[in-house]
């Protein structure tokens, strides 16, 4: 069903430490940085390492990712699983009882689909995260 992680993603507030941690200490390409403007903004930057993504992500003017700092601290936000289809994914997971909302497409451009933990009865996941995912893979990055 996943074919692998398609992206890790931290909230930092520091965006320009972040990026020398991961480019200059662990050696990863830059591979984006940008603003994603809409109802709420962020600025973020993606590192390529072997067929994962990791997403750095500053909020500008994110309510939900400035709340997620300020409880927690910068650190590990959501992980998000890939699917070559996430229609048929999201067909398969439900018919095994696990809630997942509805596809759309993300500000990056990637199509995605969150989980709800809550409603699925997955306590081992409960607790531990801000947004897991599903996300297409072969989507625009």
């Amino acid at each position: 069903m996943f074919e692998g992680v398609h992206h890790v993603a931290y909230v930092v507030n520091d965006m320009e430490d972040a990026i020398r941690i991961f480019r200059d200490v662990f050696e990863l390409p830059l591979s984006d940085r940008r603003v994603l403007e809409g109802k709420s903004s962020v600025e973020i930057a993606t590192f390529q390492s072997g067929a994962t993504l990791i997403e750095l992500m500053r909020p500008i003017n994110h309510p939900q990712l400035m709340q997620f700092l300020e409880e927690h601290g910068p650190g590990l936000h959501h992980v998000a699983f890939a699917m070559r289809d996430i229609s048929r994914g999201i067909d398969e997971l439900r018919n095994k009882s696990v809630y997942v909302g509805t596809p759309f497409v993300a500000p990056t451009g990637w199509k995605i689909a969150y989980f709800d933990f809550e409603k699925s009865s997955l306590d081992l996941l409960q607790s531990c995260h801000h947004g897991d995912h599903l996300a297409e893979s072969g989507t625009p990055d």
